[in-house]
């Protein structure tokens, strides 16, 4: 089972409540997020701003926030080609399936199947 698998059981769309307990005690997750759009260029500056400062505050660093999260977390200097290459070929199989699958999407699937066990939320 991949990421690919998606297609055939996509998930219902997130609306406000199950997006705020998706991420409620869970900031790194934004981040992991955040990361996944800003390798595959989909992240808005805004978001890759708030992504850097929040990083260098929370974990050091330098400028380079995604640098310094793959350090962190011992995630591989490729991390970014293969996240590149893993959105393009999933592009690929969406459109063939004729299903639009947004950057937003992507990341929440790779965080999920590729990130949860760096993952701890906070107790309520």
């Amino acid at each position: 089972m991949g990421l690919f698998d998606f297609f055939s059981r996509r998930s219902k769309s997130v609306g406000p409540s199950s997006t705020t307990d998706r991420y409620y005690g869970r900031p790194l997750l934004i981040l992991l997020e955040n990361y996944v759009m800003s390798a595959i260029g989909t992240l808005a500056p805004d978001k890759e701003q708030l992504a850097a400062s929040l990083t260098q505050r929370v974990f050091g660093g330098d400028g380079d926030w995604r640098s310094t999260l793959r350090s962190t977390l011992h995630l591989g200097d490729s991390l970014d080609e293969s996240l590149r290459q893993m959105w393009a070929t999933n592009q690929q199989l969406a459109q063939q399936a004729g299903v639009a699958l947004t950057p937003e999407e992507f990341a929440r699937m790779v965080a999920d199947r590729n990130f949860a066990h760096l993952i701890d939320p906070i107790p309520k």
